[in-house]
């Protein structure tokens, strides 16, 4: 879905689409602030994300945003009996 961010794997939610100013960058993406909670905010979303899994070899997955296991390169999930990258 294109309203799904980055973040939302790592167990953080996305901005709002009016909360775009970036505070911190890193491997996962641009990251904001929630104006009312103080708390951390993903701003990149999935669409503009580059897929990891690719450079191993996986397909990136397509639907699945739940997160079966965590290595050093990503998360990842099966679709279709089948390994993929979130």
């Amino acid at each position: 879905s294109t309203n799904k961010c980055v973040s939302e794997f790592l167990g953080y939610p996305c901005c709002s689409s009016s909360n775009t100013l970036v505070y911190y960058k890193d491997d996962d993406g641009d990251w904001g602030v929630d104006p009312a909670t103080g708390d951390w905010c993903g701003i990149t979303k999935i669409n503009d994300a580059s897929c990891w899994s690719t450079k191993l070899g996986y397909p990136c997955c397509k639907k699945t945003c739940t997160a079966i296991e965590k290595d050093n390169d990503g998360a990842w999930a099966i679709e279709g009996s089948h390994w993929c990258g979130i």
